[in-house]
């Protein structure tokens, strides 16, 4: 049977073609649209390379542009489709416009759907992809704050195994930290029966493990943070309030503070903003956001409770609006404070208590040179008085 090949196969070129992407472990769902049509639906394996195939056998020549949730599959994904060519966006799942009937049945196709449609829409907008160098120090940062959960956790359970059998160290440490010296005395401590001195030397012995393999995450992490940005890490050290956890908390997380192009972007990523829910001439404020960086806006509000302490100008800062409620003037002061670390961070400078008084001492020069006759009231008999213009 003669067959027919084709000389002039369709060329797509120029055209425009949205991928919606609903990304799981074991299959992908995909949506394509191209000139406000959907022109394709299917569950594919995962792999990038088998989405290019299809594109460029189907649509050869077109401009591809894709976009799924950020999720558990980190950023592979995205750097695997931009390196083959595919625009590529991450998305926050909450940035995705969804109707009431569209939450209400939700499945892997209605997803890939929804996203496509916004994607070719241009309702869509990416979040900030890391560097992998930076999501690898970000990642052993997060190790550290694992850690800390765990010797927290090794902390509480041999705490309650001393008050189940009423075990008291008051003698050895008045403080509720078990010290060295309290786990030693422990160590020699013999219960009634063997298995009750077993179970507490693994109690103590597992408490021990995590205090190193803290101690030991926490030194590479700062290992790291020097090799990478000694001067941010040295600058950010000098804001009052800021320890080196804090500092080595804002270099992973954030790592390059001028990609915020205004400071409510910045206190929005952190959670720093309010959270309002108002209508008509009813205004009611919820607090701060719950939409944050959950990692860092906890190390922010209690490095203020530290400055406050060591900075008069936070201190008045905090008293200024204590009076009304004190817990809300604390995130006040972690805003000013996140805000100053951006500013030592992105200058390079170390920070200068007197920094805001030059500035408006300068400021204040350059007002009063500029005054013309105008702005001078030289009436008769009355006292010099000058407004500004």
């Amino acid at each position: 049977m003669p067959s027919t090949n084709l000389q002039n196969p369709i060329d797509f070129k120029g055209q425009k073609f949205h991928v919606g992407l609903d990304v799981h472990k074991k299959s992908w769902a995909v949506t394509i649209r191209s000139m406000g049509i959907q022109v394709a639906h299917f569950t594919q394996p995962p792999d990038t390379a088998a989405l290019f195939n299809y594109l460029q056998r189907n649509f050869p020549g077109g401009c591809y542009h894709s976009a799924y949730e950020a999720g558990f599959c980190g950023t592979g994904i995205h750097e695997q489709l931009c390196k083959l060519g595919i625009n590529n966006i991450l998305l926050h799942a909450a940035d995705i416009p969804a109707t009431d009937k569209q939450k209400k049945n939700k499945t892997d196709l209605h997803d890939s759907r929804s996203i496509a449609e916004h994607l070719e829409r241009g309702n869509l907008h990416g979040i900030h992809v890391l560097s992998r160098d930076q999501q690898e120090l970000r990642s052993l940062f997060r190790l550290r704050e694992a850690k800390v959960q765990d010797v927290t956790r090794a902390n509480n359970r041999l705490k309650s195994f001393l008050m189940l059998f009423n075990i008291n160290i008051s003698s050895v440490s008045k403080k509720e930290y078990l010290s060295l010296k309290a786990l030693a005395w422990l160590g020699k401590l013999e219960l009634a029966c063997a298995s009750g001195t077993i179970s507490l030397q693994q109690y103590i012995e597992e408490l021990t493990y995590q205090r190193r393999q803290l101690y030991q995450v926490t030194r590479l992490l700062r290992t790291q943070v020097q090799v990478s940005h000694a001067k941010t890490y040295e600058c950010l050290l000098s804001v009052p309030g800021i320890g080196g956890v804090t500092a080595m908390g804002l270099i992973a997380e954030i790592a390059d503070f001028k990609r915020f192009k205004d400071p409510d972007e910045y206190c929005s990523f952190l959670g720093l903003c309010p959270w309002e829910d108002s209508s008509g001439e009813t205004i009611k404020t919820k607090g701060m956001q719950p939409r944050c960086n959950r990692h860092l806006r906890p190390l922010l509000v209690e490095a203020s409770w530290t400055a406050i302490k060591r900075s008069p100008v936070l201190f008045a800062y905090y008293s200024k609006h204590a009076a009304r409620n004190g817990k809300a003037a604390i995130v006040k002061v972690a805003r000013k404070l996140a805000m100053t670390a951006k500013g030592v961070a992105t200058s390079g400078q170390p920070y200068q208590v007197d920094y805001s008084q030059k500035n408006n001492q300068q400021a204040s020069k350059r007002f009063f040179s500029g005054i013309t006759e105008q702005h001078v009231n030289k009436q008769p008999g009355n006292i010099l008085t000058v407004w500004p213009g």
